[in-house]
């Protein structure tokens, strides 16, 4: 699973970037590609440096993508308490990025002269750093961040989606294509494909054979018991009739049809618990199949251990 931190900042006195838009744009991208399930993207807003960084301690993503505004003075701007915008040196915001880089793979910052200067963003071997050396107009930057995610989430190496996107800007006429600039690691390839995902062991078929044969052992008892019951009533009505001068074998001999009903809720209960285990079982078979056939769901394991869950109710 690759993790996408999506930051949006845009503080008050600052020009509305409609990143929302952008957003949007990038989770369809996801959503249309037949990789969708390896990517998993997380969108906060109006973004302190204090809550960048605990975003950054808590989530861990692999992707850092911030979309904001940026000043030819090398700064970043993120929001303050009061929603209004706060310098961020580039220069110490790369240095603190370092503290990261075990899991941050590429850091796409969408925001003006980002990287104006790229000698002032540090960056190591391991590490892909995306971002802008002038001002961009709004709809280039939301192009060109689409382009990139689109070829990115089909299975693109960050260079070729980098590449990819420079030429979309370049066909759809903006002219800015040379405003885009990747440093850092240009060859980093995050091989998805390899990521494997650890599924809660299901519950087997074995356990769905016991379950069955219990209750159909169960199933077999009561009906020998509803034969017995009947068996004892009529002979009691028959004693009866022969002493019909005793009217307590009379009434006795209603009193195990009372058992009849109970009898029947059980019945009840085992064919339904029957038909659950069949319906699960099936679901399960599904599920295994599904598992075959590359993506795996990010969901797989909160299915595993609900089919598991739903088996134990069956059970009890």
């Amino acid at each position: 699973m690759i993790k996408i931190l999506f930051i949006k900042v845009n503080p008050i006195g600052t020009t509305n970037l409609f990143l929302d838009t952008e957003e949007n744009s990038i989770e369809e991208s996801r959503k249309l590609s037949a990789n969708r399930d390896y990517f998993e993207i997380k969108s906060k807003g109006a973004v302190t440096k204090d809550m960048l960084h605990s975003y950054l301690e808590n989530y861990k993503p692999n992707i850092l993508h911030i979309s904001g505004h940026g000043s030819d003075e090398g700064v970043l701007y993120f929001h303050d308490e009061e929603n209004h915008k706060k310098e961020l040196s580039i220069h110490m915001f790369s240095e603190f990025i370092q503290n990261y880089k075990p899991n941050l793979k590429c850091v796409f910052m969408n925001a003006c002269f980002s990287l104006n200067e790229t000698d002032n963003f540090v960056v190591t071997d391991n590490q892909a750093v995306i971002g802008m050396n002038s001002e961009v107009p709004n709809d280039t930057a939301l192009s060109f961040s689409r382009a990139f995610y689109t070829s990115f989430f089909e299975g693109k190496s960050i260079s070729n989606s980098f590449q990819t996107a420079v030429d979309v800007v370049g066909i759809d006429g903006f002219g800015e294509e040379s405003i885009p600039v990747l440093i850092g690691n240009t060859n980093l390839q995050l091989n998805y494909e390899h990521h494997e995902m650890q599924i809660v062991e299901i519950v087997p078929a074995e356990n769905f054979t016991l379950v069955r044969t219990k209750h159909q052992r169960r199933k077999r008892d009561y009906h020998i018991l509803i034969g017995v019951t009947i068996f004892i009533s009529i002979s009691l009505s028959i004693w009866a009739l022969l002493d019909i001068q005793d009217k307590a074998y009379a009434l006795i001999s209603f009193a195990p049809l009372g058992l009849l009903k109970w009898f029947k809720d059980k019945l009840d209960r085992i064919e339904d618990s029957l038909t659950l285990l069949e319906l699960l079982e099936t679901e399960i078979k599904k599920f295994m199949l599904r598992l075959q056939t590359p993506p795996i769901p990010a969901s797989a394991n909160d299915t595993a251990k609900n089919l598991n869950q739903q088996f134990w109710d069956i059970v009890k």
